[in-house]
């Protein structure tokens, strides 16, 4: 569930001490959550320890604990990861936003960090792009 996930991403970078949530955090919230479609695809695609081990190699870890109470702000780019999954979820009708909405929007945004990591993974993404557009089997 997203709500989840995102709880999941805010955790991941205040342990990095991070000021923000950014499309990592996400990825890193998709996979903390560890169920739903999104994490099965991916499953399917790479190996989700090394997955995970490249995302935090990527981000720096803060100096200082975030000064932020509450939940951390996200960065523009994942507001519009998740503005994206939220207009697509809309549009068919999903009462609820799902972590592969969320997954599909990064993924197909050609600028997005987590599509050229998930690639330099070995991720087929346009085979991830078509598994996360299927119908849900399961409730997230």
């Amino acid at each position: 569930m997203l709500t989840a996930a995102l709880n999941r991403a805010d955790e991941e970078a205040r342990r990095l001490r991070q000021e923000f949530v950014g499309t990592e955090h996400l990825l890193l919230g998709i996979l903390a959550e560890g169920s739903g479609q999104a994490v099965r695809v991916l499953q399917s695609a790479v190996d989700l320890a090394d997955l995970r081990q490249q995302l935090i190699k990527r981000l720096p870890q803060g100096a200082k604990e975030p000064m932020v109470t509450g939940r951390l702000p996200l960065s523009p780019k994942a507001q519009g990861i998740i503005n994206v999954a939220m207009s697509a979820s809309s549009a068919v009708g999903e009462p609820n936003v799902s972590t592969r909405r969320v997954l599909l929007a990064a993924i197909e945004d050609p600028m997005s960090t987590t599509a050229k990591l998930l690639a330099e993974c070995g991720a087929d993404l346009e085979a991830l792009a078509q598994k996360l557009s299927q119908p849900q089997s399961q409730t997230e």
